[in-house]
């Protein structure tokens, strides 16, 4: 508990507003998650405005606001919830993003990861042992609606 106090008294007054967006749509995106099709979640999140670039410090900075949100909130962290918000994040911010999901074979079993590239680089390490499925879910959405649905 003191390490959360000592990091919040630290923070300035931008800090508080990024700390209680991310908290927000963190939660937001929890309860979207499981009340509308995932393709309709993906839509809602889209920002339609001029696209800017993100520098690497800030794409790190906010990746740690949702990593922190998932620690504070009872909800639990997988890949998913804090790509879905990090994707958000940066459409807010007129980032051109994508979200992204892959496979990699583990043994007899796959194993899934989602991240989110943002000017066309992908920022997230552990990407890399996983082969991206194609097409992005953003450009079909009723493909993933539907295999939601089934499961």
């Amino acid at each position: 508990m003191r390490l959360w106090y000592g990091r919040v008294r630290r923070m300035r007054a931008p800090d508080y507003a990024t700390a209680i967006e991310v908290l927000a749509l963190a939660v937001w995106v929890e309860v979207a998650l499981r009340v509308m099709p995932f393709s309709r979640l993906l839509e809602r999140l889209k920002h339609h405005a001029p696209h800017v670039t993100v520098s690497g410090d800030e794409y790190q900075r906010l990746r740690r606001y949702a990593a922190v949100a998932y620690d504070v909130l009872p909800f639990p962290t997988t890949c998913l919830r804090q790509s879905v918000v990090m994707y958000g994040l940066l459409e807010r911010r007129g980032v051109a993003s994508r979200l992204c999901f892959g496979v990699a074979k583990s043994g007899s079993a796959l194993d899934a990861h989602a991240w989110v590239e943002c000017d066309g680089v992908t920022r997230d390490s552990g990407s890399l042992h996983f082969t991206a499925l194609a097409p992005p879910a953003e450009e079909l959405p009723h493909v993933v609606y539907e295999q939601l649905r089934f499961l």
